[in-house]
């Protein structure tokens, strides 16, 4: 009759694993530690994050969209827009009579006062087309201040709107910015800047669908 092999626990010894299978556990884990981060960044780019919504016909990308000469302009409203109603509300609180009942900066004021772009009258101005800016519209507390940038020399340049205006924001107002875009760099000033109006006229509104901006607003 044969007898059982004699086991190491069978001798009151110890199982002696492989050198090699603790390193092996570790890398089974990490791969298994990439696996599930990959599942999650998938589930973050794609399924689990909503898509990008469409634009309409009447809006455009500010990050894919503008012409290189449209682009400079585009930046430099953005920066403006905040300026801008930091001047409205020193005018609005601290001004003169005049300035308090029509509290925002003339474009010459913006020129030689401000010496804000894209206004101003230097360098920068003389490369992005010799702008001739309007200051189109204006008010203290309801409506919008407009500033309308037509007259641009430089190719594939389009004309400019700037609208200013109180938004609600739940039971408040904030503090918005539009930007409106026109192929033709010579067309006429709007004469009102409703949506619908603007939309029939030609005109389209930069939307600023791009890097973590697109982020934040794809995130809520």
């Amino acid at each position: 009759m044969s007898e059982a092999p004699i086991t190491p626990q069978a001798q009151g010894g110890t199982l002696v694993r492989p050198a090699s299978h603790r390193l092996e556990s570790t890398l089974i884990g990490a791969v298994a530690a990439l696996v599930a981060a990959g599942a999650v960044a998938a589930a973050w780019l794609g399924d689990g994050v909503p898509a990008a919504e469409p634009l309409f016909d009447w809006q455009i990308s500010a990050f894919y969209d503008l012409s290189p000469a449209d682009q400079a302009v585009y930046n430099a409203l953005l920066v403006a827009s905040e300026e801008l109603w930091y001047a409205h509300s020193d005018m609005l609180y601290f001004g003169s009579e005049a300035e308090k009942a029509n509290p925002w900066p003339s474009v010459a004021d913006l020129d030689e006062i401000y010496l804000m772009p894209p206004f101003a009258r230097d360098v920068a101005w003389q490369q992005q087309g010799r702008i001739e800016w309007e200051l189109v519209a204006s008010f203290s507390f309801e409506g919008s201040a407009v500033y309308f940038g037509p007259g641009g020399t430089l190719e594939e340049q389009s004309a400019y709107l700037l609208a200013l205006s109180h938004v609600h924001k739940g039971a408040s107002y904030t503090n918005g910015a539009t930007v409106w875009i026109h192929d033709d760099a010579n067309v006429a000033a709007p004469d009102t800047v409703v949506r619908d109006s603007l939309i029939v006229n030609g005109w389209k509104e930069v939307v600023p669908y791009s890097g973590a901006m697109e982020v934040e607003r794809l995130r809520g």
